[in-house]
C-alpha cells in the first residue's frame, strides 16, 4: 500500500489534507509534515480540521494553515490519522461520496478502511511514524522542519515514550529525526509543561470532581467549569492522563460536554488492560490504552450508559486490582 500511496501523491496536483477532530499532537503534526513535504514537491495543497488546533500545538511551523476550506479543485484527499470516517468531522464527514480518490493514512488499530487506498500500519506508534517512512519514498529530504513535526507526532502519542505501545522503531525513528535538527526539549516544553492559567484552574476543579468507582476513576470537564475558569475548549486536554495514574484505578475517563447536546469521552487505561471496546461500543476509536468517542446528549444522559460499559468491560478483562 505504501507504493501506491506514494504513486497517488506524485500524481496529484493540488490535495486536500484532513486531520481528524479534536485535533491531538499526531494529527497534527503528521499532516503539517505531510504539506511541507508537499509544497516541497511543488504541489498545492489545503489543510482542514473541523476543531480548532489547541494552542498547546502552536509552536509548530503551519498551524495557522488550518481551517474549515472546501474541497473546489482539488484531485485528492488525504485523511491523515483518521481512524474512522466519523472523526472526518461534520465539515468533512461527506468527503467518501465526492468520487475523488481518498487516501487513508493512519495507525489505527480501529481504523475502518473508508479510503481508495488505506495506507494503515498498526504497528507504527503514530501516523508520524508512517509519514517518516512515506517522505522516505518520495524522496523527500528530512530537515528540521519536517523533523520537528513528526517528533511531535511521536511523542506526544506516546506521552514522551512513556506507554507500553513504544517501540524499538519509534525508538529508531525519533533518533533520526533529533539528528535532523528536531528538539525533544523544545516538543515536551510546548506540549507538556506549559499551561495557562485557565488550564490549571480547569484541572483543579475537575481533580476536585473526581471520583472512584470500582476500578474506574472519572470526571466531568462541562461548559459551565469551562466558562469559570475563563478556559478554552482544549484546556481540560490531558488531565485524563494524570487520572489514569490513580493507583487504585485501572481506568480514567473525562467527559467533555460540547455545544449542541455532545459529550465527549476521553479513556486512558493501565498497561495491559485494554479500554478501547468502550470507545468502540459508542461509535469512537482508538489503542488500547488510550481512546474516546463522540456521543449525542447531555452529560445526565451520557455518564450513567458510559460508566455502565466501563465497568462490564474492565470486569470482563478479568485483570487483578492494581495494588496499593
Amino acid at each position: 500500500m505504501k507504493t501506491e500511496a506514494a504513486r497517488m501523491i506524485s500524481t496529484a496536483n493540488n490535495a486536500f489534507l484532513i486531520a481528524h477532530v479534536d485535533p491531538d499532537g499526531d494529527t497534527i503534526g503528521s499532516t503539517l509534515a505531510l504539506a511541507h513535504a508537499l509544497r516541497s514537491m511543488g504541489k498545492d495543497c489545503s489543510l482542514a480540521c473541523s476543531d480548532r488546533v489547541p494552542a498547546t500545538l502552536s509552536f509548530l511551523p503551519g498551524v495557522e494553515w488550518f481551517g474549515t476550506p472546501q474541497i473546489a479543485d482539488h484531485d485528492l484527499i488525504i485523511a491523515v490519522d483518521v481512524s474512522d470516517r466519523g472523526r472526518l468531522g461534520p465539515a468533512y464527514d461527506h468527503v467518501v461520496e465526492m468520487g475523488i480518490p481518498l487516501l487513508n493514512i493512519d495507525h489505527h488499530v480501529t481504523n475502518t478502511g473508508f479510503g481508495t487506498v488505506n495506507l494503515v500500519n498498526t504497528d507504527a506508534v503514530a501516523t508520524s511514524e508512517i509519514i517518516f517512512d512515506l517522505l522516505r519514498d518520495l524522496d523527500v529530504p528530512l530537515d528540521q522542519l519536517l523533523a520537528t513535526c513528526l517528533l511531535t507526532g511521536i511523542v506526544t502519542d506516546t506521552r514522551s515514550f512513556s506507554t507500553s505501545s513504544t517501540t524499538p522503531r519509534a525508538l529508531e525513528v525519533s533518533s533520526e529525526l533529533l539528528k535532523a535538527g528536531a528538539s525533544l526539549i523544545e516538543v515536551n516544553e510546548n506540549y507538556y509543561k506549559s499551561k495557562s492559567l485557565g488550564t490549571l484552574r480547569l484541572w483543579g476543579k475537575m481533580l476536585d470532581q473526581m471520583q472512584l468507582e470500582g476500578r474506574l476513576v472519572w470526571s466531568v470537564d462541562s461548559l459551565e467549569m469551562r466558562e469559570q475558569c475563563h478556559a478554552g475548549f482544549s484546556n481540560g486536554d490531558g488531565i485524563v492522563n494524570l487520572l489514569a495514574s490513580v493507583r487504585e484505578a485501572s481506568a480514567a475517563i473525562v467527559f467533555i460536554e460540547k455545544e449542541s447536546q455532545r459529550v465527549e469521552i476521553s479513556i486512558r487505561s493501565r498497561p495491559g488492560v485494554d479500554i478501547s471496546p468502550v470507545a468502540v461500543y459508542f461509535g469512537g476509536g482508538g489503542h488500547p490504552q488510550a481512546a474516546g468517542a463522540m456521543l449525542e446528549g447531555n452529560l445526565e444522559q451520557v455518564i450513567p450508559k458510559v460508566l455502565r460499559k466501563a465497568q462490564a468491560v474492565l470486569d470482563s478483562e478479568g485483570q487483578a486490582w492494581p495494588s496499593r
